[in-house]
């Protein structure tokens, strides 16, 4: 009887990600039918849309499951902070970093827009960085238990 209860409950989660697959689907086959040959086609500027909507959508609700767990107890709240800081010392170093030096571009670009693609490289190269010093500590760690 839980068995059925929870697959009830997780429908609408199903059809939700459902629905954003298929308008993710269509739209990615419309743009590429249309083969946009400059960066102001209205087919272009809506598939971007659609794929900022998803961003801000996953990072919603990435921070706020966390957020909802964080309440239950002192521990996974004092992890959250430290989480947070962690994010927050990442972010801002990468911000202090990033030159924000201008390049040749043929549109009209502000000198706050070339800060700001330097400090999401740099946070880039630090995730997948820590991402595969992970991995590899993972696989040391599981080959030294056995």
């Amino acid at each position: 009887m839980k068995e059925t209860n929870e697959k009830r409950e997780n429908r609408p989660w199903k059809i939700l990600q459902l629905v954003l697959f298929l308008v993710s689907l269509v739209l990615f086959v419309v743009v590429f039918m249309a083969k946009p040959t400059t960066t102001e086609n209205t087919a272009l500027d809506t598939f971007l849309y659609w794929i900022y909507a998803l961003v801000c959508l996953a990072l919603c609700v990435t921070l706020l499951f966390p957020l909802f767990g964080a309440f239950k107890s002192k521990k996974k709240l004092l992890r959250l902070v430290i989480l947070i800081l962690g994010v927050v010392v990442v972010v801002g170093g990468a911000w202090l970093l990033a030159p924000g030096s201008p390049i040749e571009t043929k549109a009209a670009v502000a000198e706050g827009d070339f800060k700001f693609a330097d400090t999401v490289l740099y946070v880039t190269y630090f995730v997948v960085c820590a991402a595969i010093v992970t991995l590899c500590w993972s696989a040391v760690r599981k080959a030294l238990k056995k």
